[in-house]
């Protein structure tokens, strides 16, 4: 469903300050502090990290914002995030924001380790 299907939460019969979570489906009250509205940045939080020497393609269940991969081995490696590459030689580190994304592929025979973000 979308945010026009569900109803807006209220405080004393008015609207409460309120945002639509995608992932739960339903509104939720926005929490802040000293009066200010909370929020947390795209591609900031933290979700999975995973070591490797080979091939992958890594599937997320929702998109995902961030990601970043260390080049630990002696050859290079590459990864590919919404049709777009990028090389890491060995020793290289790599970090970015992108545009949303659920799937990462990379190819390599080399370790590395690497992290997405939501």
């Amino acid at each position: 469903m979308a945010a026009t299907d569900k109803p807006l939460l209220r405080a004393q019969n008015t609207p409460a300050p309120q945002y639509f979570n995608k992932d739960k489906n339903q509104y939720e009250v926005i929490e802040g502090r000293d009066g200010a509205n909370a929020f947390i940045q795209l591609g900031t939080i933290a979700m999975e990290s995973w070591e490797g020497t080979t091939n992958i393609e890594k599937i997320f269940p929702s998109n995902r914002f961030g990601f970043s991969a260390i080049n630990d081995g002696l050859a290079d490696i590459t990864f590919t995030i919404n049709g777009n590459t990028r090389r890491l030689k060995p020793g290289d580190a790599y970090a970015a924001l992108f545009e949303p994304f659920t799937t990462v592929t990379i190819v390599a025979t080399t370790p590395y380790r690497a992290e997405v973000l939501k």
